[in-house]
C-alpha cells in the first residue's frame, strides 16, 4: 500500500524513477559540498585570491536557493518521495553547472599578472586561457541560474498539481 497525492491509500505503485529517487537522496549532501566548492573550491588547484572574500555573499545566496528547492523537493506529496524525471535532470544540471563554475572560476591577487585559473595552472599562463576561463565561468553561472529557476518552477507546479481540488 502507498499513499497517493491526495493522501488516500492505494495499491497502485507510483512511477518512481531510480534516477529521481537518487537525485532526491543526494540533494542535501551534494548541496552541502557544492556551496563551499563555488566559494573556494578553486584553491584545490592552487588558485586563490580576492574572490574568496568577494564570493562569500554569492555562496550565501546559492545556499539559500538550494535550501529552498531542497525543502520543496522533500515536502512534495506522495510516497515514496522522489523527484520527477524532469526535476531530477534539472537538479543534475544545476549541480553540474555549479561544479564547472567552482572549477573554472579565475581568481586574482594584488600583484600584477597574479590572476590564475584552473586552465592556467594546467596549461600555463596566457590571456587566451584567462578569457576562456571567464567565458566558461559565466556560462556555468548562467546555466546554474536557469536550471535552478526551471527546477523551482517545476517543484512549485508539481505542488499545485498535487493539491486537492
Amino acid at each position: 500500500m502507498v499513499v497517493d497525492a491526495a493522501g488516500r491509500l492505494s495499491r497502485r505503485v507510483p512511477a518512481v524513477t531510480r534516477f529521481g529517487r537518487l537525485a532526491l537522496l543526494w540533494m542535501i549532501p551534494l548541496n552541502l559540498v557544492l556551496v563551499p566548492w563555488i566559494w573556494f573550491g578553486r584553491i584545490v588547484f592552487g588558485v586563490g585570491g580576492w574572490f574568496f572574500l568577494i564570493l562569500a555573499p554569492v555562496a550565501l545566496v546559492v545556499a539559500i536557493a538550494l535550501a529552498i528547492t531542497t525543502i520543496l523537493a522533500f515536502t512534495q506529496a506522495g510516497r515514496p518521495r522522489s523527484l520527477t524525471a524532469v526535476q531530477a535532470v534539472l537538479q543534475s544540471l544545476t549541480w553540474l553547472a555549479l561544479l564547472v563554475f567552482g572549477t573554472f572560476m579565475p581568481d586574482f591577487g594584488d600583484a600584477p599578472d597574479s590572476d590564475l585559473a584552473f586552465l592556467t595552472q594546467v596549461f600555463g599562463r596566457s590571456d587566451a586561457l584567462m578569457d576562456l576561463s571567464w567565458s566558461i565561468t559565466l556560462l556555468a553561472a548562467l546555466a546554474a541560474v536557469l536550471a535552478w529557476l526551471a527546477l523551482l518552477i517545476s517543484l512549485i507546479a508539481g505542488r499545485r498539481d498535487a493539491a486537492p481540488a
